[in-house]
């Protein structure tokens, strides 16, 4: 029984944080001052440091270690350096150890905290090809990393990767053929990954990578070439009530610019999230830092729930129960349902009891506009049909 509750202990204080969107705990971020709903760079001179390349950042869910990694731009190699608190202090961060003599990037904490994924160069490859290694530790030490076999790790490239609290792994990789990464996902069964899946709704005819995802895999970061003309930019997808990924939407422009966006991690409370921004100038490949911003104008309602279409007769009244789950937010439970359509004098839209009412007068094919707002003003809007027979 004691061994049962010490397995689950780390996943109980991860769903403690993840419940608890404006905790009270105080976390420190390397001795950090929280930024605000602009961008900073973060731990300037320290871990962004200029003319040094650093490419992706993870805390682990306890906030008492932390790896990133460094771009080595001659030999396109990459190194993953690692610090952690002791005596309430942040080591200087050095180069993790088990991984020292390797070309290795893009570490991400598990949710449990206890392994470190990452992507790591093939010997016979020039630094082109990575597959996805995982590094665990026991007793408080690392041991030596594995490579994580098919269906992840392939003959093509699979590139950044990341793990849910179920053990699902969500990675990059370009395996259909045409030289571009989509974004895939792997379930654990029996202690094996089975066949990766393709997230159909998320990946497109353009480049993803860089993904992250959410300890409960209640939404997704990941990074797309947005346009022909534009590098790539931060896009964020969230997960409906079936299980489906949503619509991707591209964040906003104080976090995506003309330069390039890449290697998104967000906190284990969803109050910051930090990325890469990579910037090239007419000499090519000029500068690399961490950035952080409060997810506040991060995250917006979005449809959980949706309402499907109503078929309604003229002149009978039609009441429908509105899920109280139609819209959801990341970081904010109190949301502003509201209904635009104010003309319709035959539609009334109680947001109290979370009840729509018609009566209608007129037979045709009508939209209803929903609105949903946060405390932090952000808005979402959703259409339902509403068609009206005799």
């Amino acid at each position: 029984m004691l061994a049962m509750i010490k397995r689950f202990l780390p996943f109980i204080f991860i769903f403690g944080l993840i419940a608890c969107n404006k905790s009270t705990l105080t976390i420190d971020y390397f001795g950090q001052t929280e930024p605000g709903t602009t961008p900073e760079i973060f731990a300037k001179d320290v871990i962004s440091i200029k003319g040094r390349f650093e490419h992706g950042i993870s805390f682990a869910p306890n906030s008492q270690e932390l790896a990133f990694g460094i771009f080595n731009k001659g030999d396109f190699s990459g190194t993953i350096y690692y610090s952690n608190k002791e005596d309430r202090s942040w080591t200087k961060p050095e180069v993790l150890e088990p991984l020292e003599n390797e070309s290795v990037f893009l570490p991400y904490f598990s949710p449990s905290g206890k392994s470190l994924l990452f992507a790591q160069s093939r010997p016979d490859a020039n630094n082109g090809f990575t597959d996805i290694w995982m590094l665990t530790k026991q007793n408080g030490f690392w041991e030596q990393p594995e490579k994580i076999d098919s269906p992840i790790s392939t003959l093509t490239r699979e590139s950044t990767a990341c793990m849910s609290m179920n053990n699902t792994i969500y990675f990059s990789s370009n395996r259909d053929g045409n030289g571009l990464a989509d974004l895939y996902c792997s379930s654990l069964e029996n202690n094996n990954y089975i066949d990766a899946e393709r997230l159909n709704s998320i990946s497109s005819v353009r480049d993803e990578e860089s993904i992250f995802v959410s300890a409960n895999e209640s939404y997704i970061i990941f990074s797309r070439y947005a346009t022909n003309e534009n590098g790539p930019d931060l896009f964020i997808s969230y997960r409906d009530y079936s299980g489906n990924w949503i619509q991707p939407e591209l964040l906003g422009s104080k976090i995506n610019t003309s330069d390039w966006e890449r290697r998104p991690f967000v906190s284990i409370d969803n109050r910051f999230l930090f990325f890469t921004k990579q910037i090239f100038n007419d000499k090519g490949y000029a500068e690399s830092d961490i950035y952080w911003v409060n997810t506040q104008n991060v995250f917006k309602p979005y449809v959980f729930e949706p309402i499907q279409p109503k078929v309604i007769k003229i002149g009978k009244e039609f009441n429908v129960s509105i899920p109280t789950d139609y819209f959801k937010d990341i970081d904010s439970d109190k949301l502003e349902i509201s209904l635009k359509n104010e003309k319709l004098d035959w539609v009334n839209f109680d947001k109290e009891k979370m009840t729509l009412t018609m009566n209608p007068n007129v037979i045709g094919e009508f939209s209803l506009i929903f609105t949903a707002v946060d405390e932090y003003a952000n808005e979402t809007e959703d259409t339902v049909s509403i068609i009206v027979e005799e």
